[in-house]
This record gives C-alpha cells, structure tokens and sequence, in this order.
C-alpha cells in the first residue's frame, strides 16, 4: 500500500498461528536463548506460569508477521518497534493478530506510519500489545503534475 491509501483508524486482520514446541526450538536455536522457562519443565512448573512459555520476542516475531501484507512492495523503510507483554504464550496456544493504523506523518522522503499491534490468545486474552513505525512510499504523480 501506499501512504496515500492509509487513513488512521484503519484496522487489517492479521495472522493466526498455533505455536509449537516446534517454534519454540527453532526460535531458541536461532536467538541462544535456551531459558529454563522455554526450556525446562521442572523449573517452569514450579513457575507463576506453572507450564513452559514461549519466548516474549518470539510472539512479538509471529505479530509482525501480520505486518509484512500491509507493507506490500511500498514499504520504504522499517524505523521501530515497542512491545508490551501482557501474559504469556504456551505451548499449543493460538495467537491471532490485528493491526490499527494510529498515525500518518507526512515526510519528505516518504510518510511515516505508525501501528498499533494487538495480539489476543484462543480465549480473546491479550498476551501482547506493540507499536511499529514504518515508512511508506508516496504514491508516483502523473508526468503533468510534476511540472
């Protein structure tokens, strides 16, 4: 999308993913966070979690996955992210996604755009609240409009 088709309020559905012990081994093998909490059950039982939980930041990944089909090829530019975690993600956990445009700056090189990330379980709880702020490309004007 381009910055010019954005209106703030606008809110796009984003992604639902069932998270795995599969994920969870993945994510730690690529990051080295190999946390007893992710990782062992002994010491997560006996947790305020009670079972294992998946990695904050490995949620906050799948969340932004549900940003890439807003980007589109008029992304110009990724600038932040901010993430709140509000509980935890286990094991066999559904997560589903949405997206709420809070923001347009127009810029000179491109718009800045800032979105809202809310992430809700199977059972409607959020587990993780964020905000992205990224840079879209201005739509091209026609040839007689840049004389």
């Amino acid at each position: 999308m381009y910055f010019e088709e954005l209106s703030v309020g606008q809110k796009f559905p984003g992604t639902r993913v069932t998270v795995t012990e599969a994920h969870i081994v993945n994510f730690g093998s690529i990051t080295g966070d190999w946390g007893p909490l992710h990782f062992n059950e002994e010491v997560a039982a006996k947790s305020v979690f009670r079972k294992r939980i998946g990695h904050g930041m490995l949620t906050a990944s799948l969340a932004m996955s549900s940003v890439v089909p807003i980007m589109g090829n008029e992304a110009a530019t990724h600038l932040s992210d901010t993430f709140t975690y509000k509980d935890p993600v286990l094991i066999g956990d559904t997560i589903i996604t949405e997206c709420e445009v809070l923001e347009l700056l127009p810029k000179s090189k491109w718009g800045l755009v800032r979105l809202r990330l809310t992430v809700r379980n199977q059972h409607g709880r959020v587990v993780l609240e964020g905000e992205t702020a990224l840079g879209f490309h201005y739509r091209a004007k026609p040839a007689a409009d840049q004389e």
